[in-house]
């Protein structure tokens, strides 16, 4: 009897668990899909956002719309280039990521603007941050900017 009652809390247990992270998973799949990325890489970016800039994040991920989903993608990519590692083949293949899931790889101050509100708990230099996006623009995307 014992037994089948400890039993019975574990299920509880896991499918109260599934139930209350759906959203996140949900958010988190969706954008690995897009990208064809490992889930665990932008679980550690949802980590560090801080607590309420990864619910708003989560739920903008979860409305479904394209624009915010590439949004997301463009967060992933300064988090990785610029927060965690900035060096030139961190960069590219990060880049060829963007253009494989058939992103612009240009990072425009839009998306700069959005790093500096979901990683706001990082205090971002904000300078530092568009240095690092003219930096990146004229060295690895200077046809792009010649030709848009």
């Amino acid at each position: 009897m014992t037994w089948i009652i400890l039993a019975a809390l574990i299920v509880v247990f896991i499918i109260g668990y599934r139930i209350l992270t759906s959203d996140t998973r949900k958010a988190i799949d969706s954008l690995a899909h897009l990208l064809r990325v490992k889930p665990m890489l932008i679980e550690s970016m949802i980590q560090e956002m801080g607590g309420r800039q990864s619910q708003t994040f989560i739920r903008m991920l979860n409305n479904g719309y394209t624009e915010e989903m590439h949004q997301a993608a463009y967060l992933l990519f300064i988090y990785l280039t610029f927060i965690k590692q900035a060096d030139d083949e961190q960069i590219g293949h990060w880049r060829d990521v963007l253009l494989r899931a058939g992103l612009s790889p240009e990072l425009h101050a839009e998306h700069t603007e959005a790093a500096l509100f979901y990683f706001a708990e990082l205090d971002i230099d904000a300078f530092e941050l568009a240095q690092f996006r003219r930096a990146y623009n004229e060295r690895f995307n200077r046809e792009a900017l010649a030709h848009g």
